[in-house]
């Protein structure tokens, strides 16, 4: 009777102990949306006047590069509020979705276009077994995912200059695979790193970011029916793959 008593004492205490962990993980989610949605705001005003600026300065002002230099960090900071807000409305399960019907290889094929323009240092190759392939589902959000997985590819590869991406499709639906030659990531890793706020180990201290683009993408992916994954080597970079049914 005694050693029941000390094992229900003991579940009590880790029941109320969840119980407490739950309520100051509800109480950080309802503050990350409260200050993200603040935040919001003012960024997108900073944002505005900072284009107003730029675009009545002349070329000749030595100060037009510290503002354009502004616009970008201001650009890094919205993208950021954006996916804490994505973040708070996929643990509270509400998340939209919009569906359209579109091509999908166009869409990738735009999205490496605008990713190519603003980076010199990696060349983006892109391959395509179809010519098109109408696919219904969230634009925006796959250009979300799309846009993180290669801005990804390009972050943790500092070191190469490549990034392959290809699509393929059939009766069944699309894959989508986005490959670098970067760091890659350890097998014991690979299976935490679409968690919430999870950043893989031993990355260098310059490369920012708060561990939240790929648990983002994976939710988008997982709404849509479909599956992201990851098949990595370390020190021989990943390959990402999206896979989405018709």
């Amino acid at each position: 009777m005694a050693g029941i008593a000390s094992q229900a004492s003991v579940a009590l205490d880790n029941a109320k102990l969840y119980e407490q962990i739950h309520n100051l993980n509800a109480k950080k989610d309802e503050f990350i949306g409260l200050a993200s949605h603040e935040l919001k705001t003012p960024i997108t005003s900073l944002s505005g006047f900072l284009q107003i600026i730029n675009l009545r300065m002349p070329e000749s002002d030595i100060n037009k590069s510290f503002v354009e230099k502004a616009l970008k960090q201001t650009g890094r900071l919205s993208a950021l509020i954006s996916d804490l807000l994505d973040v708070t409305k996929i643990e509270s399960g509400q998340l939209p979705l919009t569906y359209t019907s579109f091509d999908l290889v166009s869409l990738v094929r735009d999205l490496i276009e605008q990713m190519q323009y603003t980076t010199r240092s990696h060349h983006i190759a892109f391959h395509s077994e179809v010519g098109s392939f109408v696919l219904a589902a969230d634009r925006q959000r796959l250009e979300q995912v799309v846009i993180n997985l290669l801005s990804n590819a390009i972050k943790y590869s500092p070191k190469a200059d490549l990034v392959k991406v290809s699509v393929t499709g059939n009766a069944e639906g699309a894959i989508i695979k986005i490959q670098d030659f970067g760091m890659g990531i350890a097998p014991e890793q690979q299976g935490r790193i679409f968690s919430r706020f999870y950043r893989v180990e031993e990355v260098d201290e310059h490369i920012s970011g708060l561990g939240i683009g790929l648990y983002i993408s994976k939710e988008i992916i997982s709404r849509h029916n479909g599956q992201l994954r990851v098949e990595s080597e370390k020190g021989k970079g990943s390959v990402f793959t999206i896979e989405l049914p018709v």
